[in-house]
């Protein structure tokens, strides 16, 4: 699974795989894992919300959640708050990524899960 077009930030990486080909809207997981990315080397609110491609509202639910679920921490350096992926988040990434090459598996190979069965 690759980038959506619309999240350019994510071409060719290896968040790329956290994409849906073949649908236009992002899941709850999947939003949570691209913030969870975004946030492995330190970002400020305002580039979450234009990387992620996320409305004022939906970023502090997300953001709420995610540190809540201790998948990100916030940082004052300076005087500027910035979030940051927690090891717990790292390893949600990790993860994440393999659950979808799993799934991934029967796609690239073509094969329909029911001539496995068969």
């Amino acid at each position: 699974m690759l980038p959506l077009n619309y999240l350019g930030i994510f071409h060719n990486n290896e968040m790329s795989k956290t994409v849906c080909k073949n649908e236009n809207n992002r899941g709850k997981i999947q939003i949570m894992a691209d913030i969870v990315y975004l946030c492995k080397a330190g970002i400020r609110k305002t580039h979450l919300m234009y990387k992620g491609n996320l409305s004022y509202e939906q970023i502090n639910r997300y953001l709420y959640e995610l540190l809540e679920k201790e998948l990100i921490i916030q940082n004052l350096d300076d005087g500027i708050l910035t979030y940051r992926a927690t090891e717990k988040g790292r390893s949600f990434l990790q993860y994440y990524n393999m659950m979808l090459s799993i799934l991934d598996e029967g796609v690239i190979s073509g094969e329909s899960p029911i001539a496995k069965l068969a």
